[in-house]
């Protein structure tokens, strides 16, 4: 395998919410049999927010985010049907406030690899997976998806009878 660029978008509404998660990945093959992560976000601070405006993951801040992406990539090397040595550096990654968390923002990372290199997820495990991200607003918006184990960890928010399940 050759250098391989790679982007997914996720971008859906789904029981009246958004999804947004756009990430940008190079994935390199490499002779030490582990994964490799380089997370290579920009230098810049971000410059403020604005509703609608598009965020840019930079160096600073972002934890949680950058904690869904990492979940992801892991999670999708663990699917490889060939996963001998693969680095991974993360390029850009880009949401919004109100659209994207860390469970929607990790798996756009996790499609970016399984849709461009041979895997063995299955069609039940990937519903499963769609199933959560979907659901991925019933929670705080800090929670952090376990890819692997197909769940959230964070605290669940209470519904109502305005919030529709």
């Amino acid at each position: 395998m050759n250098e391989i660029k790679s982007e997914n978008i996720v971008r859906k509404i789904k029981n009246e919410l958004p999804h947004l998660g756009k990430i940008n990945l190079t994935l390199q093959p490499t002779d030490k049999n582990i994964l490799e992560v380089e997370e290579n976000y920009p230098d810049r601070k971000p410059s403020g927010f604005s509703q609608g405006q598009a965020e840019s993951i930079s160096q600073e801040g972002y934890n949680d985010w950058k904690q869904g992406i990492r979940n992801g990539i892991e999670y999708a090397y663990n699917k490889l049907t060939n996963n001998s040595g693969l680095k991974i550096i993360i390029e850009s990654a880009i949401g919004l406030t109100t659209d994207t968390n860390p469970t929607i923002i990790g798996f756009s990372a996790s499609r970016a690899i399984l849709y461009k290199l041979p895997n063995c997820e299955s069609q039940t495990e990937l519903e499963l997976l769609e199933e959560m991200v979907y659901s991925s607003w019933d929670y705080e918006f800090d929670a952090i998806p376990d890819f692997i184990h197909k769940t959230i960890i964070g605290k669940k928010l209470p519904t109502t009878r305005y919030k529709k399940t």
